[in-house]
C-alpha cells in the first residue's frame, strides 16, 4: 500500500484575472514569498505521502514541472496530463483507476492557501 497524493491543478486562469490568464492560472502565481500556490501545496504534502500524482491541464505541465524541479528530488512524481479539462470528479476517478486497489489517495487542491498552525 502506498500513500498517494492527488495534487488537482486544473483552474483555467479566469477568477484572478488579469493576473492569471489560461496559459498561467492562479496557482501559478508567485504570491507568497516568491513562491506559489502550487510549490506550497506540492512541498505541504511531499513529505506526508510515498507519492505524488499531478493532474493539470497538458499546457500547464512545464510550469508545474519547474515550480517543484528543485523539490522532486528522490520523490516519486508522475503526471496526469489533460487536453481538456473534465473537472474534478473526472480527474479523481481517472487517478483512482492509475492507482493499485490497495493505495490510500489524498486528493488536494493546488490553488489554496493553508498556513501553519
Amino acid at each position: 500500500m502506498k500513500i498517494k497524493n492527488i495534487l488537482l491543478s486544473g483552474g483555467s486562469g479566469k477568477r484572478l484575472w488579469p493576473l492569471s490568464r489560461s496559459l498561467y492560472p492562479k496557482q501559478f502565481l508567485k504570491l507568497f514569498n516568491h513562491k506559489s500556490l502550487f510549490e506550497l501545496s506540492f512541498k505541504r504534502n511531499a513529505s506526508l505521502v510515498d507519492e505524488t500524482l499531478i493532474v493539470c491541464n497538458e499546457k500547464h505541465y512545464f510550469l508545474a514541472l519547474e515550480e517543484i524541479e528543485s523539490e522532486i528530488k528522490n520523490k516519486s512524481v508522475g503526471f496526469l496530463l489533460e487536453s481538456l479539462s473534465k473537472n474534478t470528479a473526472n480527474a479523481i476517478a481517472l487517478s483512482a483507476l492509475m492507482s493499485e486497489r490497495e493505495d490510500l489517495l489524498i486528493v488536494t487542491p493546488s490553488d489554496h492557501l493553508i498556513k501553519d498552525l
